[in-house]
């Protein structure tokens, strides 16, 4: 099965939000569309079925932003996080460096704790996803992501950095 390698192996899920509502002054309030919820819905079944077949994620750093948060709500139905936190860095305009550095610090001080985080999901915003996928990887090719898609990144601790494994786009 695809998930299936060493013990080492250390899986980020980064995923922008389903469809949303049309754009409004607060953006912030913005939230899924039915289309929005049945995306993030099969994406949920798709990286259950491919990632995390006990149906678990260690972490889930998830945006503020009521449209991610509802992402994560329909993700959870079938992939339950062991934590959640909101986190205000990984907003649409969040910097790609500071969330690439915090989820590195985050992997390196729970690798030798009671709880390593081997698989850790994000749910986030274009364009911050993709910035943070050529972050992560090092490799500055600004994938674009649709609604609702998950790229999956296997991550080094030794390296300190990412490979893009594969790009879900979804429905």
């Amino acid at each position: 099965m695809s998930g299936q390698s060493s013990n080492d192996d250390i899986y980020l899920f980064i995923m922008r939000h389903g469809e949303a509502e049309a754009p409004r002054l607060d953006d912030k309030s913005r939230q899924l569309t039915p289309l929005g919820r049945e995306q993030a819905k099969t994406a949920a079944l798709w990286l259950k079925d491919q990632y995390c077949q006990k149906g678990s994620v260690d972490l889930a750093l998830v945006s503020p932003y009521r449209r991610a948060k509802q992402t994560h709500d329909m993700v959870s139905l079938d992939i339950i996080a062991n934590k959640v936190e909101n986190n205000e860095d990984i907003v649409p305009e969040g910097s790609p460096r500071l969330v690439s550095d915090y989820i590195d610090g985050l992997l390196h001080a729970a690798v030798n704790s009671k709880k390593p985080i081997k698989k850790l999901l994000v749910v986030s915003h274009m364009p911050l996803v993709s910035y943070l996928v050529d972050e992560l990887c090092q490799s500055y090719t600004t994938s674009l992501f649709s609604t609702a898609s998950i790229a999956v990144i296997k991550y080094s601790l030794k390296e300190h950095k990412g490979t893009l494994v594969t790009h879900y786009q979804g429905l």
